[in-house]
């Protein structure tokens, strides 16, 4: 065989391993990313997370007057839901009924709406939002 056309050969298969690795590195990328939609009074932001990145909401509680911190992630839906108050609020949630955390850690949503008269903060990728007398809605929009 010519010299000529082994070079070619050799370099069309380095091209073409080339582009099969920018797929497979683009597409790990791709899985990596999560795009969050938050809307405040019918405006709406984008935002690009990872999925380890954490999102807390915070607020007090109205009837206890107590703070409440609830931190989650964006894996493929919202999820490991973890709360931190005091015994009175959690148990103005659950009734004392059941172990608050437990049961958030089973929770997994693609959409959360936060609601609060007295204020409250979403902290997500870096970014806060606030919201007093309304609400905060959250879609995971990717992946679907």
């Amino acid at each position: 065989m010519p010299e000529g056309k082994a070079t070619t050969r050799g370099k069309a298969l380095w091209a073409r391993l080339l582009r099969s690795w920018a797929l497979w590195l683009f597409l790990l990328a791709l899985s990596l990313v999560r795009v969050v939609e938050v809307e405040k009074g019918g405006q709406r932001t984008y935002l690009v997370l990872f999925p380890w990145e954490e999102a807390r909401v915070e607020f007090v509680n109205s009837v206890t007057g107590k703070p409440v911190l609830l931190e989650f992630r964006p894996f493929f839906r919202f999820q490991d839901f973890r709360a931190y108050t005091d015994p009175e609020t959690e148990a103005y949630y659950t009734g004392g009924v059941y172990p608050w955390n437990q049961a958030l850690a089973q929770e997994r949503k693609r959409e959360l709406a936060y609601c609060s008269e007295l204020g409250l903060a979403l902290g997500l990728g870096g970014r806060w939002f606030r919201a007093q007398e309304g609400c905060l809605r959250l879609r995971l929009l990717f992946p679907p």
